[in-house]
């Protein structure tokens, strides 16, 4: 290598370095402020609504609570039209319902609704036919 050529290439280091430093010392008072961002985001409450309309729905399957604490519930045979509400809290809670039909078919549908917006929405057809919806949490939208 020439020595100009070394001296350019030593320069570029230099920089680079320094560039990244500065990146790092930057971000690093501002991680408190993303994470209390992140914390308020996390915080925001939204309502779910779960619907099962139809015929020949042998079960409902949904997920209630919040992040970090979804539960899996089931109902067996549940009358027709089947309705959950729920408030729920996360960026990262993910409402969710399925359905599955009986031996004998239907025709049913899974929807979901977030402060009053239908979210989801799925058709189950046929013999053991199934539906599932699952949404996002409205918690990282602007509002």
């Amino acid at each position: 290598m020439h020595s100009a050529t070394k001296k350019i290439f030593r320069l570029a280091s230099l920089v680079a370095t320094t560039s990244l430093t500065a990146v790092l010392i930057a971000g690093c008072g501002t991680g408190e402020a993303v994470k209390s961002e992140f914390d308020k985001l996390d915080a925001k409450e939204f309502k779910v609504v779960y619907e099962v309309t139809g015929t020949g729905v042998k079960t409902v399957t949904y997920e209630e609570g919040n992040q970090g604490q979804m539960s899996s519930e089931t109902a067996e045979d549940p009358k027709l039209p089947w309705k959950k509400e729920f408030t729920m809290k996360g960026i990262a809670t993910s409402p969710n319902v399925s359905l599955m039909l009986g031996e004998k078919g239907g025709k049913a549908d899974c929807v979901i609704t977030i402060n009053g917006k239908e979210a989801k929405r799925a058709t189950a057809t046929g013999e053991f036919g199934t539906a599932s919806c699952v949404a996002t949490s409205p918690a990282g939208e602007s509002s």
